[in-house]
């Protein structure tokens, strides 16, 4: 299953190579894109992860050479995830999904280690873009207990509402950075007795 967004970006990756006779690189695949109706693409990443969501989907694979995007019909074992009913995650989600899950998203086993508890929802404003995360697209969390490291996207329950940001360690403190070309969002602090309010870290992203 393909979000509209994904299988329009697939057709649209399948006539580079048809017209042209081998795949573009990320560079000429952000021209052909805003040539063919998308707007500016400000980051490279973002077509990344559209590669790497058709990839785990099993609709193309990346080889490690230049012009290594190959198509293919391949088949990935799938599960099917809830997605929480809301563009904003607030309060806790082990609440929102008893309540408010109206539908699932499919994607592939191997993103996900703890299958029973992982969700999904819909990501809203634009204080992640510059990590390829843009309005509108989903994230996979898989909740806590995870391992998190320095440097992993998480979803952290701050006031009370969802938030997606970058984790750093440092002492009694963690920091949750944006990651945006706005500079009107600022980093979240919170006392290292607080890791209670990280819920759980981003496993994926699928780009609307």
């Amino acid at each position: 299953m393909l979000t509209t967004r994904q299988k329009r970006f697939y057709d649209l990756l399948r006539s580079f190579i048809e017209l042209h006779g081998d795949s573009p690189t990320l560079a000429e695949m952000k021209v052909w894109m805003e040539e063919n109706g998308w707007g500016e693409i400000r980051s490279l990443n973002s077509i990344k992860q559209y590669l790497d969501a058709l990839g785990e989907k099993g609709l193309l694979r990346c080889e490690s050479r230049k012009r290594g995007i190959v198509l293919s019909n391949g088949e990935v074992e799938t599960v099917k995830v809830p997605l929480v009913d809301s563009r904003v995650a607030c309060g806790y989600p082990a609440t929102i999904l008893s309540d408010t899950t109206s539908d699932f998203l499919e994607v592939s086993k191997k993103l996900i280690s703890n299958l029973a508890k992982a969700f999904a929802f819909r990501c809203s404003g634009d204080s992640m873009n510059e990590a390829g995360i843009e309005d509108g697209d989903f994230v996979i969390v898989e909740p806590q207990p995870v391992e998190i490291r320095d440097g992993d996207l998480v979803l952290a329950n701050v006031s009370g509402c969802g938030t997606v940001k970058r984790f750093k360690r440092s002492d009694e403190t963690i920091s949750l950075f944006p990651e945006s070309s706005n500079i009107e969002h600022k980093p979240i602090y919170l006392h290292s007795s607080d890791e209670g309010m990280i819920v759980g870290k981003i496993a994926s992203i699928l780009k609307n």
